[in-house]
């Protein structure tokens, strides 16, 4: 009897031990995914325009709107985030819509529609744009932004990732990397 009871308590004891080795094995893998997943996102602060100064945004361009933020920017900044090439034309319209206008929309002056995800990208990672939280109705100081790249060098794709409050706003891809077959 007396050994029946020691093979028990052995017993529990292993089993014991057993349940603390999975909590401490369990643990250390769940603070090193975290520690990873903060390693891997190598974040850059970005300062924004925080004041919305009248004088400032006498000529306002608005570069993204919904119903979470309003970003925008003023006229002479967003001029100066053309391209140099094939833009004269939009940016001479642009100028004689801000005489009669003092709130335009970028959306209008834009050569391919891709181009407004470039701009806003070109403004958020400047700090060149106001950032308006629309459901708090404060100014959002800073932002994040992320340069990444995923894949293999010959297979792969880069560019930016922009964060708003720690939440993913824009993603834009500055390049994508291919290895043609030609052995066909």
């Amino acid at each position: 009897m007396k050994h029946l009871n020691l093979t028990i308590a052995k017993t529990q004891l292993i089993l014991t031990m057993k349940k603390i080795i999975l909590l401490i094995i369990t643990t250390l893998f769940i603070i090193s995914c975290d520690k990873e997943k903060d390693d891997d996102l190598n974040l850059i602060s970005i300062d924004l325009i925080t004041t919305d100064n009248p004088t400032f945004f006498a000529k306002t361009v608005i570069l993204y709107e919904d119903n979470h933020f309003l970003i925008k920017t003023n006229l002479d900044t967003f001029i100066k985030s053309y391209p140099q090439e094939d833009y004269d034309e939009i940016k001479m319209q642009l100028i004689q819509d801000s005489n009669d206008k003092d709130v335009l929309l970028m959306t209008d002056y834009l050569k391919y529609p891709s181009d407004s995800t470039t701009i806003l990208a070109y403004h958020l990672q400047n700090g060149s744009c106001l950032i308006l939280d629309q459901k708090s109705n404060e100014i959002i100081p800073i932002i994040e932004m992320e340069e990444y790249m995923e894949g293999e060098p010959m297979g792969s794709r880069g560019g930016r990732r922009f964060y708003i409050k720690g939440d993913l706003f824009l993603e834009i891809v500055d390049f994508i990397s291919v290895t043609l077959d030609h052995s066909k």
